[in-house]
């Protein structure tokens, strides 16, 4: 038994090195994911309205904070167009190109209109009312989108945590 109580010290002297080294190295605060309670919303807000696309709650919100949107506008044009997702046919969720433009997955369409929504050239440098005005001129559209992004949650920023 004296044989095995050194080997089994060294080991155990080994584990707890390597797990010091490994604690040092690595600052744990960066490897865990920071809660966003904006996503909880939206998930909550999506399953409510039995939306589909409530699984890719993390990605409105991660392309919209990307691309300087507000995180509740493409949940909200998303509702409008296809019922979140209900109605969407070939991933187009926001009735891009009058329903006629088809995407490999939702996640590419919440990419690619956040993209353009912020960069391009037909949007680029406007407001939220200006942006939804060219999205679509119908005089109500603009309030439609608003009373829905009001209904998701009543102002832009909502206190987050780690």
């Amino acid at each position: 038994m004296k044989r095995f109580l050194p080997s089994g010290l060294m080991i155990f002297a080994g584990v707890l090195g390597i797990a010091a080294t490994t604690q040092a190295d690595q600052d744990v605060t960066k490897i865990r994911k920071k809660f966003d309670l904006r996503e909880v919303i939206l998930r909550r807000f999506f399953k409510d309205y039995r939306a589909p696309v409530e699984p890719y709650a993390g990605v409105f919100v991660r392309e919209a904070d990307t691309y300087h949107l507000d995180w509740r506008l493409l949940p909200s044009l998303s509702i409008i167009e296809t019922g979140g997702g209900k109605y969407a046919r070939n991933n187009n969720l926001f009735g891009w190109a009058n329903g006629k433009w088809s995407f490999d997955s939702i996640s590419e369409a919440v990419h690619h209109v956040a993209y353009t929504l912020s960069n391009g050239k037909a949007y680029r440098g406007k407001d939220l009312e200006a942006k939804l005005w060219t999205y679509n001129h119908r005089a109500e559209y603009k309030t439609t989108v608003m009373s829905i992004m009001k209904k998701i949650y009543p102002g832009p920023n909502v206190q987050t945590s780690d």
